[in-house]
C-alpha cells in the first residue's frame, strides 16, 4: 500500500476530512488518560489531601467530644460539682457536697455577719450573726443543689453544663432557714439596747429663779412589728440585703410640758403677800411680807407619773407665822392659825382682812391700900372681870402681896374689832376725837363722869345701839346712846347726846366740856347722831386719863 505522503495540506474531498478529524480525536483521548508525569504527582497530592482532612475532622470533633467525654467521666467519678457552680456567690466547683457543705456553713453560718438597723435612725447600726435571729442556711440542701446542677439530663446536657460552666459562672440560691422563736428571743434581748428613755420636761429652783428642762421623745423597739418584717421574706434579709430590721417607735414624755407649773411657781415668786396685823389696844399696824427668797424656800416642786406639782412647805410657812409674832413681845399674840390662812391667801393673790392681835393675861401683886376698883380702874378694866378670873377674891377679899391674875389688856373687845374707825376720848381734855383710816375726821368737846360716878378708863368697843336709851336711876332718855362697856354686870355706859328729862328739860347743855354725867360721855345732840350713824358694833373706843 502505497500512502501517499500529502505536504501537509488536506485533499479535498467530505469522506476524507471526517475520518481525519475521528482519527485525530482518538489520538487526543489517548494523549489524555496516558500517564503523564505531571498527572502522576497530581494523584499523589490528591491522596495526601484527603488524609489530611480526615485527620483535621478528628482534631476538630472526635479530640474535643473524647475530652469532653473525659471531662464528664472525671466529675462524674470523682463526685465533684461542675465547674461555673457557685451557691450564693460562694464557688463550690469541683468540691465534693461534703466538702460545699463545708464551705457554706463557714461563709454563711460562721463568718457572715448582718447588719442590724435601725430602720428609721439608720446610724444606729450593729453586726450580727444571722443564727442569733434564727436564720441560717441549710449547707447540706444547699450543697446537694449545687451538686445537682447540670446533671441528670442525659449527657449531652452535662457536656453543655460543662462547657457553659467554663465560661460563666452558674449560681445556685441558698435553700435558707428562719426560726421566728429564735429570732423572738433576739428581738427581745435587743430591746433595751435599742430603747431610749424620754425625758420628761422638768422644773426647779436656784436661789429663786426659775429652771426649766425641755422634755424630748425616746425610743423603744417594737418586737412585734420588727419580727413580722423579717419573717415577711428572711431569704433577702439573709441573701440580698444582709440585714435584720430593728423597728422602734418613739415614746413621748410622760411630762411634755410645766408651762402652768412655770407660770405658777413665777406667780407665787412675784405675789408679794402683805399681813397686815393691827392691835386695837395701841393702835398699831404691822405689815409682814416674805421677799422672794423666802418664798422660794417654800416652794416644793414634785415630779411622779402624775405630772409636775408645786406645793408649799406647810411647816416653814407656819415657822415664818411663828417668828413674825414673836417680834411682837411675851404680852401680844395673834392666831397662827389664821396668820397661816392669810399668808396662804395672800401667795395666791387673795387679800384677806387684817390679823387682830390678842394680849394675854398678866400678874398684878397686891399692894396695901389696894382695892379691887382702884386696881381696876388703874389697869383701865373693870372690877368685875377681876373677879372673873380671881374668884377668891369674892369669897375672902384682898390679901397683900398676893398674885391676882391680870386680865389682858384687850378684855374688853369682845365683839370683832372694826380695825380702819377709832373713837378716842379723853378725860383730862374732855375731848373727843374720831379717826376712819387712820385720818381724823372728827372732834368734839364732851362731858364725861363726875369723880363719885367716874366715866372709867380703858379699851372698849361700840357693843350696842340705842336710838333713844332710858336710864330709870336717873328717869332720863338718852338719845342716840352707843353702849361701850358695864361699869357693873347689867349696868352699861356710852357714849350719847344731851340727856332728856321725863318733864322734858335738856340737861347739861351749858356743862360740856366739864365732867357732868353719871360715867357716860356727852356729845351734843348734833355730833351724838352724826357718830351714831357712824360707828358700827366693834369700832373700838379708847378712853384716855
Amino acid at each position: 500500500m502505497v500512502r501517499a505522503i500529502d505536504s501537509g495540506r488536506a485533499r479535498p474531498g467530505r469522506a476524507g476530512g471526517e475520518v481525519t478529524r475521528q482519527a485525530r480525536g482518538v489520538r487526543d483521548e489517548a494523549a489524555a488518560t496516558r500517564p503523564t508525569p505531571a498527572r502522576r504527582a497530581a494523584a499523589a497530592t490528591g491522596k495526601r489531601s484527603r488524609r489530611g482532612v480526615l485527620s483535621l475532622f478528628l482534631l476538630v470533633i472526635a479530640l474535643p467530644f473524647a475530652l469532653a467525654l473525659g471531662a464528664t467521666a472525671y466529675f462524674d467519678l470523682r463526685g465533684v460539682i461542675l465547674p461555673g457552680v457557685q451557691v450564693g456567690g460562694v464557688p463550690v466547683q469541683g468540691f465534693t457536697a461534703m466538702q460545699a457543705a463545708a464551705e457554706l456553713e463557714r461563709v454563711w453560718n460562721q463568718e457572715l455577719r448582718l447588719t442590724a438597723v435601725d430602720v428609721s435612725e439608720p446610724m444606729h447600726a450593729w453586726l450580727v450573726a444571722p443564727g442569733e435571729f434564727g436564720l441560717r442556711v441549710n449547707t447540706e440542701e444547699s450543697a446537694a443543689l449545687a451538686y445537682a446542677a447540670g446533671r441528670g439530663q442525659g449527657l449531652l446536657d452535662e457536656l453543655l453544663a460543662i462547657w457553659h460552666g467554663l465560661a460563666q459562672a452558674q449560681e445556685i440560691a441558698p435553700v435558707v432557714e428562719f426560726d421566728p422563736l429564735v429570732a423572738l428571743a433576739a428581738y427581745e434581748k435587743w430591746s433595751p439596747e435599742l430603747a431610749v428613755l424620754a425625758s420628761d420636761a422638768g422644773l426647779s429652783l436656784d436661789s429663786g429663779e426659775v429652771l426649766v428642762a425641755a422634755s424630748a421623745p425616746g425610743r423603744e423597739l417594737d418586737v412585734l412589728a420588727s419580727l413580722e418584717w423579717l419573717a415577711g421574706d428572711p431569704q433577702a434579709a439573709l441573701l440580698d440585703n444582709a440585714l435584720i430590721p430593728l423597728v422602734t417607735r418613739p415614746v413621748e414624755p410622760g411630762i411634755p410640758k410645766v408651762d402652768a407649773q412655770v407660770a405658777e411657781v413665777e406667780r407665787l415668786l412675784t405675789s408679794q403677800p402683805i399681813l397686815t396685823v393691827y392691835d386695837p389696844v395701841t393702835d398699831e399696824w404691822f405689815s409682814w411680807s416674805p421677799d422672794r427668797g423666802r418664798i422660794a424656800s417654800w416652794i416644793r416642786i414634785q415630779s411622779n407619773t402624775a405630772g409636775v406639782s408645786v406645793e408649799l412647805d406647810l411647816t416653814l410657812q407656819q415657822e415664818y407665822v411663828a417668828a413674825q409674832a414673836e417680834e411682837l413681845g411675851p404680852e401680844r399674840v395673834v392666831d397662827l392659825d389664821q396668820a397661816l390662812m392669810t399668808l396662804r391667801a395672800g401667795l395666791q393673790g387673795t387679800e384677806s382682812p387684817p390679823l387682830i392681835i390678842r394680849y394675854l393675861p398678866r400678874e398684878h401683886v397686891v399692894r396695901a391700900g389696894e382695892t379691887l376698883n382702884s386696881i381696876g380702874f388703874t389697869a383701865g378694866i373693870p372690877y368685875w372681870k377681876w373677879l372673873e378670873l380671881n374668884p377668891q377674891v369674892r369669897v375672902r377679899g384682898l390679901v397683900v402681896g398676893e398674885a391676882l391674875a391680870m386680865p389682858p389688856k384687850d378684855a374688853m373687845l369682845e365683839l370683832p374689832v372694826v380695825p380702819h374707825k377709832r373713837i378716842v376720848v379723853s378725860l383730862a381734855e374732855q375731848h373727843m376725837w374720831v379717826y376712819q383710816d387712820g385720818e381724823l375726821i372728827a372732834d368734839h368737846v364732851v362731858s364725861t363722869g363726875i369723880p363719885r360716878s367716874p366715866t372709867f378708863p380703858g379699851i372698849f368697843q361700840v357693843k350696842s345701839h340705842y336710838l333713844n336709851a332710858y336710864a330709870s336711876n336717873w328717869d332720863l332718855y338718852m338719845p342716840h346712846f352707843l353702849g361701850i362697856y358695864d361699869a357693873t354686870p347689867g349696868f352699861e355706859n356710852g357714849i350719847h347726846g344731851l340727856p332728856l328729862l321725863s318733864n322734858g328739860v335738856r340737861l347739861w347743855g351749858n356743862v360740856l366740856g366739864r365732867p357732868a354725867s353719871y360715867g357716860c360721855i356727852i356729845l351734843t345732840l348734833e355730833a351724838a347722831e352724826q357718830l351714831y350713824d357712824w360707828a358700827e358694833e366693834g369700832v373700838v373706843v379708847e378712853i384716855r386719863r
